[in-house]
């Protein structure tokens, strides 16, 4: 068991190495989905239409700045928040892969590669969760006001991942594009991830907390907007005038929104530090 020295220890060798080998997956996974690489597409577990290959790849380019930023940082704070968000992704995930596991050609390397990839990620996730479990957490409660705006983002953005969970089908109408029950379910950690890590900063934030969030959810939902747009000047498939397409919109640009919000929670903080000095 870890038993750190102060209430930001730095993370462990092992979380450590394993967040920067997600970099290195979510670099060529992430950027090449997202220009749609011929060579990225060729190894990817399942056959991918143009909209979920832009998509998840605007995801993992998003996840990405999450990954580095514990990486570089290397303390607690903000790794506390970010380790919660990537234990929910690859849980949610895998639980998905192998409910859905006619999709997989087991005789395919990649498909392994996928399982194992996934699977020992959110058991390093989990045991440093368990394992820092009694640090006391660095920073201040927010204030109730900010509380209350996280707690708005948990339920929101929370409930519709729940939905896409547990009901598919029928919540996976928002969307501009048809989904499959594998595709919703999966999807569904869009909503979970910011929602997790938002809970996450309800007992107590750092500025780094707020920085990492926030950047991470600016991208997290700027990127499949523009993924949508990419795909769609391409195929033309879109309805721009349907009121679930701007609904889904919305869900994204609140979720960047939230993101220049904590952004500047991180610039205030940092302002009342230099001030303190």
């Amino acid at each position: 068991m870890i038993r750190p020295s102060s209430s930001n220890p730095r993370i462990s060798p092992l979380l450590s190495a394993v967040t920067w080998l997600e970099v290195a997956v979510l670099v060529v996974a992430g950027g090449g989905l997202l220009i749609a690489h011929p060579l990225v597409i060729g190894i990817w577990p399942w056959t991918l239409a143009p909209f979920n290959l832009r998509f998840l790849g605007a995801l993992y380019t998003a996840a990405l700045l999450a990954a580095f930023l514990q990486s570089w940082f290397g303390k607690w704070a903000p790794a506390r928040t970010v380790t919660t968000m990537i234990f929910v992704f690859t849980l949610v995930v895998t639980a998905c892969s192998f409910l859905h596991w006619d999709r997989f050609d087991p005789a395919k390397v990649e498909v392994w590669v996928w399982f194992v990839l996934y699977i020992g990620v959110c058991l390093n996730a989990g045991a440093h969760l368990w394992w820092y479990r009694s640090i006391a957490a660095a920073g201040s409660s927010p204030s109730s006001r900010s509380r209350v705006v996280l707690l708005a983002q948990t339920i929101v953005l929370g409930g519709y991942g729940l939905a896409l969970l547990i009901a598919p089908e029928p919540s996976a109408r928002l969307w501009p594009w048809k989904l499959d029950a594998f595709h919703a379910q999966l999807y569904s950690v869009t909503f979970l991830t910011p929602a997790v890590g938002a809970l996450s900063l309800l007992r107590s934030v750092t500025r780094i907390d707020w920085f990492t969030l926030g950047f991470t959810q600016l991208a997290w939902g700027l990127l499949p907007i523009l993924a949508l747009v990419i795909v769609d000047l391409q195929l033309h498939r879109v309805d721009w005038l349907a009121w679930q397409v701007w609904l889904w919109i919305g869900l994204f640009v609140l979720t960047a929104a939230m993101g220049v919000w904590m952004l500047l929670k991180a610039a205030a903080q940092s302002v009342l530090s230099r001030e303190g000095d």
